[in-house]
């Protein structure tokens, strides 16, 4: 099972929910956990250096919890190519640039979920895109992850000037909770502190809810957990080079794939000819959402193109996503240069649709799908 859906189902189980966003799409919209303040000590950053603690800091010299005593701090658990975390950078930096002056830090700790999220150059690269200016560690031994007993992205911490954890939340939303809380925790630490009236805290509106309609939840295209979307007969052949008969119907939540492909634990990777617009080796999903990412890998390290479709049909300017781009005739695509999560669609309103992939190079792999639905969509899209 994903690590990052664990915690909502502990907690749905308990009974502990509200109406706010959480981990990643559910079948149903479900109201996410709210943390409840506490107070016990933040465990201590491990000694830096990726041979010591499999630890590397980026943005910063290597910090300690000691060190940023007196400051109120919080720490951010996240992934480069998880969607429920990208859409809190936005908030995060605002935070940083809002409250830095009074004594608040960020820390956002950097632990991989797919193979590629695993190399430090990837992580800095990632950090740059998204513009964040706050210190960043990738935690590649999930020492920081363990010490915290973690269990999500994202997952976070906020720690006040003594030292103690005194705000855990799982997923994202619950915005002015979390605002809230870091003023009143400056205001503990410095108590002739004064914001000014523009910082006043608006409520949250919750981003799951019948408002915003029920998107698809993330799907795994490899054998993930042993959760992976493939509806081929042929099924998963870990390791192993398979030529899939393409069925003819695919339900929500699932992909099938026809040529020759290759299966592990992270996705699906083109094994077949390289080829154009007009092959029959493809990749077809179905999804309800309003908005599609898919996170994907290049084909040896060098651009891959891969041609996309919606309901038959390719994208235009109305419904593409930012990294969808569209030739002289017409014909909408991908170009896959890096390893990240890529915007596919954009459509106006949410709804059900199937896509193809079309990959042209051999060795072009596909991890997985992620969704938004109405509420989801107001982020920046780097």
């Amino acid at each position: 099972m994903p690590l990052r859906h664990f915690a909502i189902l502990a907690l749905v189980i308990l009974g502990v929910m509200v109406m706010l966003s959480g981990l990643g799409a559910a079948p149903d919209p479900l109201p996410a956990p709210r943390g409840e303040e506490s107070r016990y000590p933040a465990p201590e950053f491990p000694a830096p250096g990726p041979e010591v603690s499999g630890t590397t800091w980026i943005n910063s010299p290597a910090l300690t919890m000691s060190s940023l005593r007196g400051k109120v701090v919080l720490i951010d658990f996240w992934e480069y190519t998880c969607i429920n975390c990208i859409r809190t950078f936005a908030q995060n930096k605002t935070w940083y640039e809002r409250y830095k002056k009074y004594g608040f830090e960020i820390v956002g700790v950097h632990d991989p979920e797919f193979d590629i999220a695993y190399p430090v150059e990837n992580v800095r690269a990632a950090t740059k895109r998204f513009g964040l200016p706050y210190p960043v560690v990738a935690d590649h031994w999930f020492t920081i992850w363990k010490s915290y007993k973690n269990q999500s992205w994202p997952s976070r911490f906020l720690v006040d000037a003594k030292g103690q954890v005194r705000l855990h939340l799982d997923g994202e939303g619950a915005d002015d909770q979390f605002e809230r809380l870091i003023q009143k925790l400056l205001l503990e630490a410095h108590p002739d502190l004064k914001f000014p009236d523009s910082y006043q805290v608006a409520t949250e509106t919750p981003a799951f809810g019948p408002r915003c309609g029920r998107d698809t939840r993330e799907m795994y295209v490899g054998n993930w957990f042993d959760s992976g979307a493939l509806a081929n007969r042929e099924h998963y052949h870990n390791g192993k080079t398979i030529a899939y008969q393409l069925p003819e119907n695919v339900s929500e939540g699932h992909v099938i794939v026809g040529g020759r492909w290759e299966s592990d634990k992270n996705g699906m990777i083109y094994r077949g000819k390289q080829a154009g617009a007009d092959s029959k080796d493809r990749m077809v999903m179905r999804y309800s959402a309003r908005e599609m990412y898919s996170v994907m890998n290049v084909a040896r390290g060098k651009p891959s193109r891969v041609y996309i479709q919606q309901d038959g049909k390719d994208l235009t300017a109305a419904d593409k996503g930012v990294d969808v781009q569209l030739d002289a005739q017409g014909r909408s695509y991908l170009e896959i240069k890096e390893p990240r999560m890529y915007y596919l669609v954009q459509n106006a309103a949410l709804g059900s649709h199937s896509v193809t992939l079309i990959p042209t190079e051999p060795g072009v792999a596909v991890n997985s799908f992620v969704f938004g639905n109405n509420c989801q969509t107001e982020f920046p899209h780097l």
